[in-house]
């Protein structure tokens, strides 16, 4: 008996605005753009070891934040923030940053150990993210089977679900292996459960289960810079689980930017 296993992957975004936003006019020309511009007598940007500040002076068009049912108004400079920006990657392979469209082939699935990736043989899932929004990114995964199915006969799986794979107890899951941004970040990148396990490429197998639900896998509070993740693959098979060289299962990633 043999089951071999295949994960193909999708990769989306999208912004989430509370409510309403309209910009002011952007002044360019070939060479030079000015997003915003002000007014004053100064300012300056001051540090210390616990805070960063930004301060103008005498500048005219100050004000508080506006707000209405459908609108959010802020006047001056100091209100500015810049166009929406969201920058968000999904890759595969044994070291990042990966390659796109090269699915996960997790090869002949044994009763005698765990698959998983590896960094040799069987690729990873890297992702890579950046934001400017306020309340940060959210990225999220969902599958098409939760399982890996057979093509042929779609009733043959094997589930996932949130556990410790185990040699010869048939299971498929994900783990977040690592998680970082830059140094500067304003947020951290943060894995969340059930995929933050600790788990590794050899003998680690605490895996979150996926579903065609979309779940929380990766996640910042705020701005991102350099937001980076490599996420592990695994999967067994027991002696029941039905032969087939067909198995396999799309996952579908989301980062979606809250402003």
């Amino acid at each position: 008996m043999r089951g071999i296993g295949t994960v193909a992957l999708l990769a989306l975004g999208s912004f989430l605005f509370p409510r309403r936003m309209t910009e002011a006019q952007v002044m360019s020309s070939t060479n030079f753009q000015v997003q915003a511009d002000s007014v004053n007598i100064g300012g300056k940007a001051s540090s210390s070891g616990n805070y960063l500040g930004q301060d103008t002076l005498g500048e005219p068009a100050t004000g508080q934040n506006m707000a209405s049912a459908l609108y959010i108004g802020c006047a001056g400079y100091q209100c500015f923030q810049g166009n929406p920006y969201m920058s968000f990657t999904v890759k595969t392979g044994t070291s990042a940053p990966g390659s796109t469209g090269v699915p996960v082939d997790l090869g002949q699935l044994s009763t005698s150990s765990v698959t998983t990736s590896n960094g040799t043989t069987v690729n990873s899932i890297f992702i890579t993210a950046e934001t400017n929004a306020t309340h940060g990114v959210i990225v999220t995964v969902r599958d098409a089977n939760t399982a890996l199915a057979r093509t042929s006969v779609p009733s043959a799986k094997v589930d996932s679900a949130t556990a410790t794979l185990s040699a010869g107890l048939a299971g498929y899951g994900l783990c977040v292996f690592s998680v970082g941004q830059d140094g500067m970040s304003p947020s951290s990148f943060v894995a969340q459960s059930p995929y933050a396990s600790t788990c590794d490429k050899t003998t680690g197998h605490q895996v979150g289960g996926v579903n065609t639900s979309n779940q929380n896998i990766l996640s910042s509070s705020g701005p991102l810079s350099g937001g980076n993740s490599e996420i592990l693959v695994k999967a067994s098979r027991s002696v029941t689980s039905p032969a087939g060289g067909d198995y396999s299962d799309t996952l579908t990633f989301i980062a979606t930017s809250s402003y």
